[in-house]
């Protein structure tokens, strides 16, 4: 295998991000099915760029967020991160989920984190952790456990930690892998499974139970699992009765990483296929577009992404600019020895 190319995988992760994020915003809380009756191909989507992809959200705006709070402090600190986060405000955060919000909100007036973050296991945390995938892909017990205080800020619930923890460990080793070559899936499932197995707390055993779930539906159509996915995991009174048999990724994080698992792992024949199924999915298709593009730029890198893909993207430059400043970061202290 060649030698990787880190900034190339770094850059595609990032932009990946930003991507999902932009083309799935238009359709979220919409079907499945509503969205693919107007658009069945990506080139519909495109021929409508102008009108339908004008910015991202929060996603993309807290994945920079997470990014540059790493560079400042060359890695993890969670000073840092609350900073950051805080900034987010100014922004303006675009599109909030209202658990996030409120956290961050409490941290800026001074409320220490424990106390700051909200009930919520949505998928708030597991979009915005691409950049702690990526910078510590050498490191993973400083992943691990980045990755679960990071989520911790703002979603006090375990849900969203442990999402967090299995879609930052699939970034990790996403990088390592060559897309010209193909990868074991038994050894992906291991990978991303290894670092919640032997908890004792009751969602580790069913996200368990879910992932194995994914993997014996790769394989199946993008719409048979989707309706299989969409709301694994969630319960009353969170579960939506009305959307039974219908795709409709569900916002609660281990449905929409389930989902967005899955669609990655369906289609690793091209960003570009991955990326219309992913944003085209239904319900939460920013998120699931976010967190999918992550994997899929972690997997094929910038080089394999189109650029009538990376121009749909605001500040395209900006987010590129500090996705090779997390490379270099990432280099002095991984790479150059």
């Amino acid at each position: 295998m060649d030698e990787i190319n880190y900034l190339d995988k770094f850059s595609g992760t990032i932009i990946g991000v930003a991507i999902g994020d932009t083309m799935g915003r238009p359709f979220e809380g919409k079907l499945r099915d509503q969205i693919r009756r107007q658009y069945k191909t990506l080139n519909d989507l495109l021929n409508q760029k102008k009108r339908l992809f004008t910015t991202y959200t929060d996603d993309t705006q807290l994945t920079i967020h997470t990014a540059n709070a790493l560079i400042e402090s060359s890695g993890f600190n969670i000073k840092t991160l609350i900073r950051e986060y805080v900034k987010w405000l100014d922004d303006p955060p675009i599109g909030p989920g209202y658990g996030c919000l409120t956290a961050i909100k409490k941290l800026k007036y001074g409320i220490k984190w424990e106390k700051a973050a909200s009930n919520s296991g949505g998928n708030g945390t597991a979009m915005r952790i691409s950049p702690i995938g990526l910078f510590y892909c050498k490191d993973i017990e400083k992943l691990i456990l980045s990755a679960s205080i990071s989520s911790k800020l703002t979603h006090a619930h375990p849900a969203a930690s442990i999402a967090s923890i299995v879609i930052a460990r699939a970034i990790a080793y996403l990088v390592e892998k060559d897309p010209k070559n193909s990868f074991s899936m038994d050894e992906f499932f291991n990978v991303i499974t290894d670092p919640i197995k032997n908890s004792n707390e009751l969602i580790c055993k069913e996200f368990l139970d879910i992932l194995k779930k994914v993997k014996e539906t790769v394989g199946s159509s993008i719409e048979v699992g989707l309706i299989k996915l969409s709301q694994a995991g969630v319960k009353p009174p969170y579960f939506i009765e009305q959307f039974i048999g219908k795709a409709f990724v569900h916002p609660y994080a281990l449905s929409t990483v389930a989902c967005a698992i899955f669609v990655f792992l369906s289609k690793l024949n091209s960003f570009e296929d991955c990326m219309f199924e992913l944003v085209t999915a239904g319900g939460d298709s920013d998120t699931v577009g976010a967190i999918g593009g992550s994997l899929a730029g972690a997997y094929f890198g910038i080089s394999n992404i189109p650029s009538s893909l990376i121009n749909i993207v605001k500040e395209r430059k900006k987010i590129l600019q500090i996705s090779k400043k997390l490379y270099e970061k990432f280099e002095t202290l991984y790479l150059i020895r």
